[in-house]
Order: structure tokens, then C-alpha cells, then sequence
């Protein structure tokens, strides 16, 4: 029973807290595909708004994870070894 706990403390927690811009416009862009789809009686467009909609909900996805960013320690080191040759 302690885990079911710790699993919906944790749902409700993801669905409750770390809203951005991005999160929210991936979410009506879901609604409105699904509203569109349910319109048209449209299965595959259906299940495909479910889909962008649970992303925008549970946050997953690269930019919900923070995958999306470099590492700039990395990058400038890595730039600072690069010997570079005049050809004329």
C-alpha cells in the first residue's frame, strides 16, 4: 500500500507542478487535435492526440527530462584543444 502511495504522490505531483510555456502550448495543440479528431470521427488522429496529450501531462519526452541541454564545461574544453591552420 506504501508504494501505491509513493506512485500517486508522485503522478500528482507531475501533473500538478513544473508548468512552462512549452508544456502547456504541447497540451492545447493536444486538446485541439483531439477535439478536431473526436469531430471527425478520426481513430488514428485520435490516438495520436492522446499520445502528444499525455506528453504534455506526464512530461515526458527530450525536453521534459532536460535532455535537450549541453553541457558548456564539456564544449569549451573541447573548443580550447582545436589547433586551426591557415590555408592560403
Amino acid at each position: 500500500i506504501d508504494v501505491r502511495m509513493a506512485n500517486m504522490q508522485n503522478l500528482w505531483y507531475t501533473l500538478t507542478h513544473q508548468w512552462n510555456f512549452a508544456r502547456v502550448v504541447r497540451l492545447l495543440i493536444g486538446l485541439l487535435i483531439l477535439w478536431q479528431s473526436i469531430l471527425n470521427h478520426d481513430g488514428l488522429m485520435i490516438s495520436m492526440a492522446v499520445f502528444f496529450t499525455s506528453m504534455a501531462l506526464f512530461t515526458t519526452g527530450c525536453c521534459g527530462v532536460g535532455n535537450c541541454m549541453t553541457d558548456i564545461d564539456k564544449t569549451e574544453q573541447e573548443t580550447k584543444t582545436i589547433q586551426y591552420e591557415e590555408i592560403k
